[in-house]
């Protein structure tokens, strides 16, 4: 059997911490075979590939949109949400041969980028045929959104031939999602939770991304009600519930089911309680540069600092980014929490979305047996550990 090795300035794995000159082993299809702690001291040793840098597993995108890739610099920035949902859902529309094209490049940036694996959020089956021959693993969440009651059986109906398309057709890993709390009729919620396959394991939703989500939620009035109506959305099954969305939407879902709750600006420490989401299997997405795009502001202290070993990293999509990178993500979180060290954040970037994914056994760490991808992390600051804005990501396996 070949073995390759390698090493670099530092390795580093969440089940290791920072090896300075370790040494990752290989087997011939990339599969880890082990990691080497060398104590610091390097010797030459036949064969031994040596870089500047670091180390890592390759990254997981926790939360994207695909399909939105040919909406790069289409909507300008801090609209906050009730415009950006105004200006995207028009701008959906494009020309077939674009949207495939933009979709494909998307995909060949990921992977450049050294992201492995992706939660990807799926409104029609634009994306399908590019992520069946991606050697990137997806996950297709397909999103329920509907808030008429009268038509929450053909909205329902929609997500699962959707669903039935991509795993019969493309053998795409593909699950039903609601959108958000807000964008549900109760009967929709119902449908989907009774309709749960055995196989349908984890929800993708969009949580508290702005102030007006928890005012549409709490008073059924305010400017995300209002673009709703304006779009011509039938509210009439909205009525006030008198507390924020989390609250009222972990009532919409089974309590056996793993959540990637994603955004998340504006979830407050009454909401975990009320909601008892302490409890739940949640993992907590951060899209800062989305964030930034859409309304400029960015993930809070609260939750990364209670749940820490529940936050996972998503890019969202080319409509709210001008770029699929997980690793400018980082340097984002970074920059504007300087007291978050490294190895926390390429935690949250490989295992933590791993394991939110259900995809721990495969990605996330160098653990043996793995295939989690080698990246080189190239112009960092080895000394403190920390990234740069020249920083780079190289794929190396």
């Amino acid at each position: 059997m070949r073995i390759r090795k390698i090493s670099a300035s530092y390795i580093f794995s969440p089940n290791t911490g920072f090896l300075k000159n370790g040494i990752l082993s290989l087997c011939e299809d990339n599969r880890v075979l082990k990691i080497t702690d060398t104590g610091g001291k390097l010797t030459e040793e036949a064969k031994l590939e040596h870089y500047n840098g670091i180390l890592c597993p390759g990254f997981i995108n926790a939360h994207c949109h695909l399909e939105l890739s040919h909406m790069l610099g289409k909507i300008p920035r801090n609209q906050e949400l009730p415009g950006f949902i105004e200006a995207i859902i028009p701008g959906r529309k494009a020309d077939t041969e674009e949207i495939q094209k933009a979709i494909a490049k998307a995909d060949s940036q990921m992977r450049n980028e050294g992201i492995v694996a992706v939660s990807d959020i799926c409104n029609s089956p634009d994306s399908y045929a590019v992520k069946s021959s991606s050697p990137i693993h997806y996950h297709s969440f397909i999103e329920v959104l509907g808030t008429s009651e009268a038509s929450a059986e053909t909205a329902y109906r929609n997500g699962q031939n959707l669903v039935r398309l991509a795993r019969q057709k493309f053998s795409l890993n593909a699950s039903i999602t609601p959108h958000s709390a807000y964008g549900l009729s109760e009967l929709l919620f119902s449908l989907i939770r009774e309709g749960r396959g055995a196989s349908d394991t984890m929800f993708s939703i969009h949580n508290q991304e702005s102030e007006a989500e928890n005012d549409l939620v709490s008073t059924a009035n305010g400017k995300l009600f209002e673009t709703f109506g304006k779009l011509g959305f039938d509210l009439s099954s909205k009525t006030p519930q008198h507390k924020n969305s989390l609250p009222w939407l972990m009532k919409q879902l089974p309590r056996d089911i793993r959540l990637l709750l994603v955004h998340n600006l504006y979830t407050a420490e009454k909401d975990i309680l009320d909601s008892d989401a302490e409890a739940a299997d949640i993992y907590w997405v951060m899209c800062p540069k989305s964030n930034f795009y859409i309304g400029g502001k960015g993930p809070g202290n609260f939750l990364m600092n209670r749940f820490s070993n529940r936050i996972c990293i998503g890019t969202d999509s080319l409509a709210s980014n001008d770029k699929l990178s997980i690793l400018d993500e980082i340097y984002t979180l970074q920059n504007e929490h300087p007291e978050i060290p490294l190895d926390k954040l390429l935690t949250w970037a490989s295992l933590n979305g791993a394991k939110a994914l259900g995809l721990d056994k495969w990605f996330g760490s160098f653990e043996p047996g793995k295939k989690s991808g080698v990246l080189l992390i190239e112009n960092a600051d080895i000394q403190n550990l920390r990234l740069k804005k020249e920083s780079r990501v190289k794929v190396l396996a």
